[in-house]
């Protein structure tokens, strides 16, 4: 059976999403696809940068809002900023122990799902859309969210949220946020991911290395203690096809090119060794005392390393810029473009084991192992 492509988005209009039926339209691959019964694709003509299960649904997110996708029924919702939302770029979704959701965006902080409702939080109030001037409760100074760029949520054993953001790391107490900035010792504020170990200490990944932190003491890492795989010196490719610059790389201050510390994504172990993804100098392992680095010159699918996850059974997955790698610890397995998958920028894993990848044009599902 050839690889099924799915459309779940008739159009995009004004960068506001338009979907199908649910009763979802297929198309047969074009002949260059392999005839495999393991995958099933999904168009969404936009880059998905978050995935997030929930029972049977998926949560999207996207560079035009929001998708919530039945996985039983088809059914489909969007969110964008008609329905109250701040932004429409969606960096990171995540489903709180106490099964409410909250996206972190680029530009429009951080929202919360309320029966229908967003409830946004920004470094300078929270509320909804239409309750600007009436219940919009301001933030004093300092007790807002650090930015309104948002690229991690994390809920620690006490349900506490924590969230990566471009100034710093960001505490929720249920009313305001507590901000940890380079002040307090975190080793640069472009925070891009964050995870905890079983110990109870943080890690955050930022433009400069690897920061932890376990409540009381900081100490940090980078490239010269052995963070980022030692390769060829140049421009990323994504640097060049962005829409935008980041605004803090547009001028010659901090230029977007090869950055061995500029970690992108992170996970732990099973047996509490930190994995980071970098943004151009692969993969790298951490086993509390020593650094060790994968490139493509050992078998990584990619340099750019945009998601981990592990499944189940202690193999690591690893979203590249040329596809995912499947690691058991010894040797690297890839899916590529050969394979119908390229880029690869997020990683969710279903109960049934079907591993979901978030990709440049929509989401591809894959049922092997």
């Amino acid at each position: 059976m050839n690889k099924t492509y799915q459309s779940l988005f008739l159009s995009t209009f004004l960068s506001v999403m338009i979907f199908l039926n649910p009763a979802l339209s297929k198309a047969q691959s074009g002949p260059e696809a392999p005839a495999t019964s393991l995958w099933e694709h999904y168009s969404l003509f936009s880059i998905v940068r978050a995935l997030a299960i929930e029972g049977q649904t998926l949560w999207v997110g996207t560079s035009n809002g929001l998708l919530v996708y039945d996985l039983s029924t088809g059914k489909q919702q969007a969110y964008t900023t008609k329905d109250g939302l701040l932004s429409n770029i969606i960096h990171t979704v995540e489903v709180a122990p106490n099964g409410e959701k909250w996206v972190g965006t680029i530009g429009g902080g951080l929202s919360r799902l309320q029966g229908n409702e967003w409830i946004n939080y920004t470094p300078y109030g929270t509320g909804t859309v239409a309750s600007y001037g009436t219940s919009w409760q301001n933030y004093p100074i300092g007790t807002g969210l650090g930015d309104l760029w948002v690229y991690g949520i994390h809920f620690d054993p006490s349900d506490t949220m924590w969230v990566a953001t471009w100034k710093g790391v960001s505490v929720f107490d249920g009313k305001g946020f507590k901000t940890y900035t380079t002040d307090d010792g975190l080793i640069d504020k472009w925070v891009y991911t964050l995870t905890q170990d079983k110990k109870g200490a943080f890690w955050f990944g930022t433009e400069a290395g690897v920061s932890r932190f376990d409540g009381k003491n900081w100490q940090s890492w980078n490239n010269k203690d052995g963070v980022g795989a030692k390769i060829e010196m140049k421009k990323p490719a994504v640097a060049e096809g962005l829409p935008f610059t980041p605004r803090h790389h547009a001028g010659d201050h901090k230029p977007l090119s090869y950055n061995p510390n500029y970690i992108v994504s992170s996970v732990i172990d099973a047996n509490d060794h930190l994995w980071v993804g970098t943004l151009g100098a692969g993969l790298s392992h951490f086993d509390g005392s020593t650094w060790t680095s994968y490139s493509t010159k050992e078998g990584l699918a990619g340099n750019m390393v945009h998601a981990l996850r592990f499944d189940a059974k202690g193999i690591l997955w690893i979203g590249t810029d040329k596809g995912v790698s499947r690691f058991d610890g010894k040797t690297f397995q890839n899916l590529t473009e050969k394979d119908g998958i390229g880029a690869v920028f997020a990683i969710e894993i279903d109960h049934e084991g079907h591993k979901w990848f978030g990709t440049f044009g929509g989401v591809s599902q894959y049922r092997g192992h």
